[in-house]
């Protein structure tokens, strides 16, 4: 009966909130979604977290993600693996991806990590922003 009422809210354009489970586990898919990061006002090593909205995972699940340049530059603002694979192992609800501030200026800038596959799952959140902060 939950399933119908859901379609029949999508038919009709009416889609539930943000992280309201529309199924009972364990029939709700595993949903992960890239979390936006702090404002970092320091160089220093930090990890972009990609978690997993229904709880801990029943099986591992694979996420493949990339780094993208918006007015923060890799390698001269950030250092990270452009492109890469982490899981989330079986009973775990999230998983790091690890990357590095090497400088802050002046000037606001971003850069975004997008999960661009999930193996075993669908991504919720695909894009997650970092900020590094302007200098006070």
């Amino acid at each position: 009966m939950k399933t119908i009422m859901v379609l029949l809210l999508l038919l009709l354009g009416i889609v539930p909130a943000h992280g309201a489970a529309d199924c009972d586990p364990p029939e709700c898919p595993v949903v992960v979604d890239a979390i936006d990061g702090p404002v970092h006002e320091s160089a220093d090593s930090y990890a972009a977290v990609l978690k997993l909205r229904n709880g801990a995972a029943k099986q591992d699940v694979e996420v493949s993600y990339r780094f993208v340049d918006g007015t923060a530059k890799q390698g001269e603002d950030y250092q990270a693996a452009p492109r890469g694979t982490v899981t989330v192992k079986s009973g775990q609800t999230q998983a790091g991806v690890p990357y590095r501030v090497l400088r802050v200026t002046d000037q606001k800038k971003q850069f975004t990590l997008e999960i661009t596959s999930v193996k075993n799952g669908q991504a919720g959140k695909r894009v997650a922003v970092f900020t590094i902060a302007g200098k006070r």
